[in-house]
């Protein structure tokens, strides 16, 4: 059966990446380019069980909502699936009705978005099928439903609407535990020479290594999407991947997604040292984890296997919101100094995550998270307004607070309700953070060496709080 796995159009204002923030999406520097590894692990799950898979990746492909739609028409689907993000669902839905209303196939969504607000999706008519949480093994269900020509009631992880209007939910589907049991994601139906990172020359992958964050951040969309429950695949099912990526598709630039990849250290000790065994000693990697996850002797290790960058949670520097709102991740500033001088002393570049609008936070306690970054001195920082993702306990603290627009999700437009400070203030401490950050002597050396990166990043600087269009 042939089957259809779209990665929708960013909308024109700028570019999503509808696998960050746990699925949620983000709006993205412009020169960023991820591939929709999720649906790679779906397409390998559908190939596994005969069907005849076409991802369609707009943003890749350079295609508008018009082209995709054609593209999608084209295959001749017998089943379609979209992905969404918080801040383009209106579009990611526009187009699924247009393929709706011109095929007889059945047109599923999914995400975390779709996950946590299932019944509104159904007001827009214009999807057969929600899925929700981890997609894999649904839609592989669904799939085998559709080639047999059953009804798709039923389904765990589903939701769908019946003939009298009512929003059918069926139970949730428990969390995938052997993720060795997943296959490698379809890289061979990606276009790979496509994506990119800033900064970086030749194509960029993404890999997943692991599911599930033990810190319980109230704003967390991977500890809503993933579960608590830290779910690690082997060192040798992850190498393999690497080998295929390596050898067979000749990438030599990775990026591991996963919420904490140092969870374990042994079993990064254990992939590191298999990268070198392997031969993959070109293999340039990045990841994003915890620093209370990490010491000097594991960065050692990670420096010597090709690690170039990591991005650190530091969230905020007042310790009332770590402990309140960041799972309590940076009790211990001596030893995040080290950390993040044992990065610098091994050749990897370091990234503060910083976030400012908690909904207690004041603009002296958005100041302490200023002066926390200025005195960790990471090599970059991002600097997010805190944002209230359906589901996770921000959201459900703040909501009836004020109107929550989906569409200005999208990881820098503040709170507009339930916060002590207001948007405008939010975002001018936002500013000041990169300012303040950027324009300090030593960091302004080391940025005039790079003047295209510079630019880059003054361009982006300027594009942080663009709206979606009405």
């Amino acid at each position: 059966m042939q089957v259809v796995l779209v990665n929708p159009p960013s909308p024109p204002e700028f570019r999503v990446s509808r696998g960050l923030m746990g699925g949620f999406g983000m709006a993205v520097h412009p020169e960023l380019l991820y591939p929709p590894i999720e649906l790679a692990h779906v397409a390998s799950v559908l190939e596994a069980q005969g069907h005849e898979v076409r991802l369609v990746d707009a943003d890749a492909e350079q295609l508008d909502l018009a082209g995709t739609r054609d593209e999608i028409l084209k295959c001749g689907p017998a089943l379609v699936c979209l992905d969404s993000s918080s801040t383009s669902l209106d579009r990611d839905l526009a187009l699924a009705r247009e393929v709706r209303e011109q095929s007889s196939a059945p047109v599923a969504i999914l995400g975390s978005q779709v996950t946590y607000t299932p019944g509104e999706i159904f007001e827009a008519n214009a999807v057969d099928l929600v899925v929700r949480g981890e997609p894999e093994y649904t839609l592989r269900d669904v799939a085998q439903r559709v080639a047999s020509g059953q009804p798709l009631e039923g389904i765990e992880g589903t939701s769908w609407m019946g003939p009298d209007g009512e929003v059918v939910h069926e139970p949730d589907r428990g969390k995938i535990d052997s993720l060795d049991d997943l296959p490698l994601p379809s890289r061979h139906l990606l276009r790979n020479e496509r994506y990119r990172f800033p900064g970086i020359p030749g194509a960029v992958t993404t890999l997943k290594s692991s599911r599930g964050c033990p810190f319980d951040c109230s704003f967390c969309g991977y500890t809503l999407a993933q579960g608590l429950r830290f779910r690690f695949r082997s060192p040798e099912h992850v190498l393999t991947e690497l080998e295929d990526l390596y050898f067979n598709h000749g990438l030599r630039h990775v990026v591991f997604r996963d919420p904490i990849f140092t969870t374990r250290k042994d079993r990064v000790r254990a992939i590191c040292e298999g990268i070198l065994e392997r031969g993959m000693t070109e293999l340039i990697w990045q990841c994003e984890t915890a620093i209370k996850t990490l010491d000097r002797p594991l960065l050692e290790v990670m420096g010597a296997a090709g690690c170039k960058h990591i991005s650190l949670g530091v969230e905020s520097g007042d310790p009332g919101i770590q402990k309140e709102h960041c799972g309590n991740k940076l009790n211990d500033l001596s030893a995040a100094r080290e950390v993040f001088k044992a990065c610098r002393d091994n050749g990897i570049e370091s990234r503060a995550f910083c976030m400012i609008g908690f909904p207690e936070e004041t603009p002296a306690m958005a100041d302490k998270t200023i002066a926390l970054v200025d005195e960790l001195d990471p090599d970059q920082v991002q600097f997010c307004a805190v944002t209230a993702y359906p589901g996770t306990p921000l959201y459900k603290q703040v909501k009836g607070e004020g109107e929550i627009d989906y569409a200005n999700m999208t990881g820098f437009q503040p709170l507009e309700c339930g916060a002590a400070m207001g948007p405008d203030e939010i975002q001018a401490k936002i500013r000041q953070g990169y300012r303040r950050f950027y324009t300090r002597p030593k960091r302004l050396m080391r940025e005039v060496l790079q003047p295209t990166r510079l630019a880059s990043r003054v361009a982006r600087y300027f594009t942080l709080f663009r709206r979606r269009a009405v």
